[in-house]
């Protein structure tokens, strides 16, 4: 395999890297964006109210398209503070993060449109295998869907950015193996997905198969040499799982249908862990097909 576009991303973090400067980003990038959650937090309250924001974060809890779409918005605040860093730590351009903006774009849509034969072949086997019943009127989710797929956007770009297009870089940029510079931020992103409190038993599946997403995105990042393939991936992932079939339970105000079980149905859910896995696998290489990489 040809890892060579990866040094688009690579040569800008390599001009201000270092261990102690890759570890202060991280920190101030964590603070960062912790005080920007605490910030938007209490403006929602004063302007909301504290039981509307409570929702927000109670594990198990049923969310309304509004609220759902404040915690994908929330992460433009993650996008905010990894941009901060990159300017006031590592002295370089944000942009440098994906790649180049045009290439990103181009490479972004060439995924997509692989991806959107995959996501057709999926929607006819999920609704030739499985059963769930309708929660939004079709016409509410086709006013939502420009909202929601802006928003989906930002959340798994905010991801993106700061696991591969940062994390990855920057051990690369140190010279770190390859083994460490795709597996540290992968399981990195598998902690980020570590949730006992929503997820109960399934928590350890989840954050697994989270590892081998990020397996699978740093992968698509080292061979393109931009995040728009990743971006891509993760995009037709989230989107199918909050968009098209969810769980209502679990960020699931936006599903035009949901599954007729919660997430704490643990034996439904880790019966379907193979199909999940074999699914974004599938989807993994429609954009290998489609890049041609």
């Amino acid at each position: 395999m040809s890892y060579k576009p990866h040094n688009r991303l690579v040569a800008p973090a390599r001009q201000k890297s270092g261990v102690f400067r890759f570890a202060f980003g991280l920190t101030v990038t964590i603070l960062l964006y912790a005080c920007l959650l605490a910030l938007g937090s209490y403006a929602l309250k004063l302007t909301i109210g504290n039981a509307w924001v409570g929702d927000l974060a109670a594990p198990g809890g049923v969310l309304t398209p509004g609220q759902t779409l404040t915690i994908l918005g929330s992460f433009s605040f993650l996008i905010i503070a990894i941009g901060l860093v990159v300017i006031l730590v590592h002295h370089r351009n944000p942009i440098s993060l994906l790649g180049g903006l045009a290439l990103t774009n181009s490479q972004f849509l060439l995924a997509m449109r692989g991806l959107v034969t995959y996501v057709g072949l999926a929607i006819i086997f999920l609704f030739l295998t499985e059963d769930f019943r309708q929660q939004l009127s079709f016409v509410l989710w086709l006013t939502l869907l420009p909202i929601s797929v802006l928003f989906i956007l930002i959340q798994v770009s905010a991801e993106e950015l700061v696991f591969r297009g940062y994390i990855q870089s920057q051990l690369a940029a140190l010279g770190a193996p390859r083994i460490i510079w795709i597996l540290i931020p992968s399981i990195l992103f598998g902690l980020l997905h570590y949730n006992p409190s929503a997820m109960n038993e399934l928590a350890p599946w989840t954050a697994l198969w989270a590892v081998g997403f990020g397996v699978l995105a740093a992968d698509l990042t080292a061979r393109n040499g931009t995040l728009g393939p990743a971006i891509a991936l993760h995009f037709t992932n989230n989107f199918m799982a909050l968009v098209v079939l969810g769980l209502e339970d679990f960020l699931g105000g936006l599903s035009l249908y949901v599954y007729p079980f919660s997430s704490t149905d643990t034996t439904e859910l880790v019966s379907r862990m193979p199909n999940e896995a074999i699914g974004i696998l599938v989807a993994y290489l429609f954009v290998r097909l489609a890049m041609r990489t």
